[in-house]
């Protein structure tokens, strides 16, 4: 008594709690796969946030093409100095000069690792010595200045390297974006798939209710006539109560599975997009897909995002391995310079040295920057400058580390290669395994309908017992959640191949997830970003009747 006692407290509790989503209808958003993959390109979030990327790369770029900016200088200064004579050659008793300055130049860091400098020095001197021959005086300087390294950075400099290095990131941003789109892509879809599959859980639980519903109708018809024990009644109440539990269990994972997918299609926190109702227009295809495995994986170490990307950083090692063997070289330079001086002003004509002025030619700035620019006074020079460390260790052991840094690369590459080729097959492989499921699956529900059906009719004639129907019920339930967890594993497992030929997952030693049969399509998708804002899912797994595995695959360093 007890015991039956709990199991009608159990149904009355079951049959009166609300159910998670048919407490009110809902807003229903008809959502085609196609539909969805384009919201999700249109406003997901970790796509937005990627697409910055690419141009920071581009501004890198154009940061690092600074070095190539040509500086102007000026120089503008005014004084005066006042100095007592110290002899008879001083000028004077005191002798007072103003001086101003006006200086301009152009500097220039050229592709050949050299310099260029041009300058264009004047001043106006105006004393009262009188040794003085012009007052005021102009004095104007013209020269060009070149510095050419002849070995150290002659091949390559820290500019060209900071240019080579910076194209290369801005290539590696966006591979790096395109990955974030596949990822994100084949995300969508596979959430799509599971929404498919926890609706058709819904509708498979649904069915397994009204079976129960059923037996528990006839079995108190039964023991209103008198052909059937009262205890047959209870134990029909309790199965479906457990059977109501499991309704509850998959309305819940409906409404996780549409706030994960929502998660990737909608571009903000609204409260009228979460209580969307989402209903696919669009059903899985079960047609098998050939699969070429060496086809697969060659696709995949030729065009896969994080292969580009390692091959990508190999040439940025061979930038950084080329930068510091140049250090090692001694620093030659060719320093070569021409230029040309001018002297202008007032001209005086004294009596005697140091005598009185006794006429003036008229003079001024013009004539000094006409000789200077004219190249009346030339002046040239032309030298080598040689400089060398004795041990040089620094430069050495750098160049050694990039060698070092290189190799190591070139080992990474070569086990992303293969670990790259060993996703490839797990997802091949889950192709081929799935595909076989849903046709064994399949196979099994439908002889579990038949079972069912005998079962019935057995009950019917007395020669069954409650106990065989309901099991039998329980498993044509588990048969169908296995068909419709086999069909959405052979659609996301296909998707899965297309996307280890075309992406890795974000950020280094990442794990991708193959389903092959595992799993509860009750237990939701969750979603997880990397801090490069690439999605990539993962299922928690409920313990079902389904049997199968689940593989995992590094995706490398």
């Amino acid at each position: 008594m007890r015991r039956r006692t709990r199991v009608l407290v159990a149904v009355a509790v079951a049959l009166i709690l609300p159910r998670p989503g048919l407490a009110e209808e809902r807003p229903v958003l008809e959502l085609s796969l196609d539909d969805a993959v384009k919201r999700a390109l249109d406003n997901n979030l970790d796509i937005a946030v990627d697409r910055f990327n690419p141009t920071v790369g581009a501004e890198g770029v154009r940061q690092a093409l600074g070095a190539y900016d040509p500086f102007l200088s000026a120089t503008l200064s005014t004084g005066s100095q006042e100095s007592p004579a110290t002899s008879a050659f001083s000028g004077g008793t005191k002798v007072s000069t103003d001086t101003q300055i006006w200086n301009f130049g152009v500097n220039q860091y050229l592709p050949t690792g050299g310099t260029f400098n041009l300058t264009f020095n004047s001043n106006k001197s105006d004393t009262n010595s009188v040794f003085t021959t012009f007052n005021p005086t102009f004095t104007s300087f013209f020269s060009l200045n070149l510095t050419q390294p002849l070995l150290r950075n002659f091949k390559l400099d820290s500019a060209r390297e900071g240019i080579r290095v910076a194209k290369k990131s801005r290539e590696i941003s966006d591979v790096q974006f395109r990955q974030t789109v596949i990822n994100t892509v084949a995300s969508t879809k596979q959430g799509y798939y599971d929404l498919i599959a926890a609706i058709d859980n819904l509708d498979a639980q649904q069915k397994s209710l009204d079976l129960a519903k059923k037996l528990l109708n006839e079995n108190e018809i039964k023991v209103r006539v008198g052909t059937l024990a009262p205890l047959d009644v209870v134990s029909a109440q309790a199965e479906v109560a457990s059977r109501e539990e499991g309704v509850i269990r998959a309305e819940a994972a409906i409404l996780d599975t549409e706030d994960a997918l929502k998660r990737l299609i909608f571009p903000k926190n609204d409260p009228a997009t979460w209580d969307l109702r989402i209903v696919p227009k669009d059903r899985p295809n079960a047609e098998p897909v050939r699969v070429d495995v060496g086809t697969a994986i060659q696709n995949a170490l030729e065009k896969r995002t994080d292969v580009v990307v390692a091959r990508k950083n190999l040439e940025k090692a061979d930038i950084s391995v080329d930068f510091a063997r140049s250090q090692v070289l001694p620093q030659v330079d060719l320093v070569a310079s021409y230029g040309s001086t001018g002297v202008g002003g007032t001209g005086l004509k004294r009596q005697n040295l140091g005598g009185p002025i006794v006429s003036t030619v008229p003079g001024g700035y013009g004539d000094a920057a006409g000789d200077a620019l004219g190249i009346a006074n030339p002046t040239w020079t032309v030298r080598l400058n040689l400089t060398y460390p004795l041990m040089n260790r620094a430069a050495a052991a750098q160049s050694a580390q990039a060698r070092l840094f290189k190799d190591q690369a070139l080992i990474s590459f070569q086990l992303l290669e293969l670990q790259v080729a060993q996703q490839v097959r797990v997802a091949a492989r889950a192709v081929e395994t799935n595909s076989k499921r849903i046709a064994t699956t399949r196979a099994a529900r439908v002889l579990q309908e038949q079972r069912l059906d005998a079962e019935e009719k057995k009950f019917a004639a007395g020669m069954s017992t409650n106990f065989l129907v309901t099991q039998a019920q329980r498993d044509l339930a588990d048969a169908r959640v296995a068909e419709i967890q086999a069909i959405a594993d052979y659609s996301k497992s296909v998707v899965e191949l297309q996307r280890v030929q075309e992406a890795g997952v974000s950020g280094s030693g990442g794990v991708a997830t193959v389903s092959t049969g595992t799993g509860n399509p009750l237990a939701p998708q969750a979603v997880t970003t990397s801090s490069t804002g690439t999605t990539s899912t993962s299922r928690t797994t409920t313990p079902t009747s389904t049997t199968g595995t689940t593989t995992t695959a590094s995706t490398g360093p």
